[in-house]
């Protein structure tokens, strides 16, 4: 779409110079370990890695004639989920995304936390960095929302594209018996607006298969089949449809 291009797992506006990532789930290895699921300690690590090369490349990409880049971006916003846990904040979950909202602030003006509906628990969290967390966001003629519901306001219904997180789209690829599963963005259509599913920033786990799975998004209650796909890898590549897929 005019204005928006994909850099790696995260979405960047160019006209308001805004990164969107969603669907982070800090704290994902505490839960894991609750369950009696041993999982070594490497979210947090691996994504700030991968954020960090994300911010590189926006830099380079903003490059102007003279060279010089834009320091910060004018914003951050995390579309839901940035703690896994519903009911408790974890001790993984206080350190990690205190540490990651500071790491953010570094690289953007201000951070915007979207409330997911794994983020009941998150306000206290954000707090202490004195971020607000909000319903949803409008951004010029885009409307950013977590995807769990839909939203009723007016902001919402003049929106030209809607960008959703939520059911962490992946798409497996099969090569003879061999098959892998792959992180994707999707762009479709919901109503007369253009919809944007973006895939999960989670460094734990791939996502949901559109090829083999039902989502439970009111968003995603439709035919996908006229959906586009782009899978992330070294690079973002657009697969075409899904029915060409499946």
């Amino acid at each position: 779409l005019p204005g928006i291009e994909i850099a790696d797992l995260a979405l960047y506006l160019k006209e308001e110079n805004i990164a969107v990532i969603g669907d982070v789930h800090l704290g994902y290895e505490d839960s894991m370990r609750r369950q009696g699921v041993f999982m070594p300690r490497f979210q947090f690590r691996d994504t700030i890695e991968r954020l960090g090369k994300i911010f590189a490349f926006l830099q380079q990409r903003n490059k102007g004639s003279s060279g010089q880049s834009e320091a910060k971006l004018e914003a951050i916003v995390i579309n839901g989920d940035l703690k896994h846990d519903f009911g408790l904040i974890s001790e993984q979950e206080w350190r990690d995304i205190l540490k990651l909202l500071d790491f953010l602030l570094q690289h953007s003006q201000k951070v915007i936390l979207v409330k997911g509906n794994h983020d009941i628990k998150l306000v206290p969290i954000a707090r202490k960095r004195n971020i607000v967390v909000v319903e949803n966001i409008a951004i010029n003629d885009k409307f950013v929302c977590h995807g769990h519901q839909v939203p009723g306001s007016d902001e919402f219904r003049k929106s030209k594209i809607v960008i959703v997180g939520n059911e962490h789209p992946a798409i497996s690829l099969r090569e003879g018996a061999r098959s892998e599963l792959y992180k994707c963005f999707l762009l479709g259509k919901w109503g007369r607006k253009k919809l944007i599913v973006m895939p999960s920033f989670n460094q734990v786990t791939i996502g949901t298969d559109i090829l083999k799975e039902k989502f439970i998004s009111p968003f995603m209650r439709q035919n996908l089949g006229s959906f586009e796909v782009f899978a992330v890898s070294d690079e973002a590549y657009h697969l075409g449809k899904v029915m060409d897929l499946s």
